[in-house]
């Protein structure tokens, strides 16, 4: 191995920290990526030019490494400095997919996997044996989605509507109506509580399906603060009260925040917060917060976690445990109606019933929607939760915000989560104050369908 050269391109930075859409913030928009596994795919990326600018033979990169490659490209500047630096210019070729090149790019790929595990060791299987990220999480796509299962599933059920009106004519004419209303409500409760364990143990199954290097077990502490709050303000708050401990940022006497220490911004988070801030100085709390929601590096927190979410939610393994869970809710509501329905020809009271039904529907709705994020809201935080040592929470200030929640934050910032904006802003010491409430030389191929490969 090069020693020296690969330093330097371990050393070489793809993006400016301090930029507000660099390079790695951008891969991670565009992908759905996590910043963990942003990194990591960039840092093989690496890899693989380093391979293609020290072997005399073609390699071939994952589809992983692909993307990040084709986004490079983009930054032609910094591509060519970096080709520079490799001391040859790595060509991208676009595929033609004939059988010819195909054959060529499969024995590219064995190449570059021998030529890799000599170099640098065994590949990793989540940036090299699959597509994407999400791969990783071994969910097969279900055939029907949970939305057109849920059409699907009211259409039947009123089709039955008729058949279980003469099926239970003559056992519900049997029964008074307090007995049937005290009845469906304990048949309610003690199935609501079977169908809460048997979830539980379903969704802590499919977290064992989970490959060992999938991007789910080096998620980092601000993603799952939004994995169980949904909420980007708390994640921003975090980052926030970073700041202002290490004198980055100061509250002024009108709760406004003022930025002091530019050399205080330590990672992309702080960079954005100072990037934000920069032009006005001073600003307001909840003024910054609607800033931040929308700028590329906090909203790819929610949005590959909201992609998490729906990828786990549009699998199949989900969807029978879905379908499940409806069927039996479906079947309860149908049982409830048709007594509501037989009162009404019977010329019986059905307010009770009517009123029981319709608090049984809005459970059961409540209860399946709480099942589409309970995987990825309950479930994986629950892991981690399980999972950190004493040390990591010491050590790491996002781990206990993550645990200990507004608990955490400094006494300073507490009272700014709870302001309101008055109807009318005020001059105080050159700034306006209100209130917010937070809603707390080689050549090289590619085995991928769009492009080919590189050569010099």
């Amino acid at each position: 191995m090069h020693q020296e050269l690969w330093h330097k391109i371990v050393s070489f930075e793809l993006d400016d920290p301090s930029a507000n859409y660099g390079f790695s913030t951008r891969l991670a928009n565009e992908n759905f990526w996590t910043s963990a596994f942003t990194e990591q795919a960039i840092l093989e990326y690496k890899k693989f030019m380093y391979l293609a600018a020290t072997v005399n033979t073609m390699v071939s990169p994952s589809e992983v490494v692909d993307k990040v490659w084709h986004l490079h490209l983009l930054f032609t500047e910094s591509y060519q400095e970096f080709c520079h630096l490799l001391g040859k210019y790595i060509h991208h070729i676009p595929s033609t997919r004939s059988k010819k090149e195909f054959e060529q790019f499969s024995r590219a790929k064995e190449q570059t996997k021998e030529l890799y595990e000599e170099i640098f060791g065994k590949q990793p299987a989540n940036i090299w044996y699959y597509a994407d990220m999400f791969d990783s999480l071994n969910l097969p796509k279900a055939t029907i989605s949970v939305p057109i299962f849920l059409l699907l599933g009211i259409v039947i059920t009123a089709c039955l509507a008729t058949p279980a009106y003469f099926l239970l004519l003559p056992i519900y004419s049997n029964i008074n109506n307090p007995d049937f209303v005290n009845g469906l409500a304990a048949v309610y409760f003690f199935v609501l509580i079977l169908l809460e364990w048997y979830n539980t143990t379903k969704l802590q199954q499919i977290l064992t399906q989970f490959a060992p290097t999938s991007f789910v077990y080096t998620l980092q502490p601000f993603e799952l603060v939004y994995l169980t709050s949904t909420q980007l303000s708390k994640v921003i708050a975090g980052t926030i009260n970073e700041l202002i401990d290490n004198g980055g940022i100061k509250i002024k006497p009108n709760n406004s925040l003022e930025l002091t220490l530019l050399n205080k911004a330590s990672n992309k988070e702080h960079w954005q917060v100072v990037h934000s801030m920069k032009k006005t100085g001073t600003i307001l709390y909840v003024d910054l917060v609607k800033k931040l929601e929308s700028s590329p590096i906090f909203a790819n927190i929610a949005n590959s976690m909201e992609q998490l979410n729906k990828y786990m939610v549009n699998s199949r393994v989900f969807g029978r445990l879905f379908y499940t869970n409806f069927a039996i809710l479906a079947l309860l509501l149908l049982l409830s109606s048709t007594r509501i329905a037989i009162g009404i020809v019977r010329q019986k009271p059905v307010a009770i019933i009517t009123f029981a039904t319709i608090i049984g529907l809005i459970i059961s709705i409540f209860f399946l929607y709480r099942l589409t994020t309970q995987l990825s809201r309950v479930i994986i935080p629950n892991y981690y939760k399980n999972q950190l040592t004493d040390l990591q929470i010491t050590n790491n200030w996002r781990w206990k915000y993550f645990l200990m929640g507004t608990a955490s934050l400094l006494p300073t910032l507490i009272p700014l989560l709870s302001f309101r904006y008055d109807n009318h802003k005020r001059e105080n010491n050159g700034g306006s104050c209100g209130t917010f409430i937070d809603s707390s030389g080689g050549s090289c191929g590619s085995s991928c369908s769009s492009c080919g490969g590189c050569g010099t």
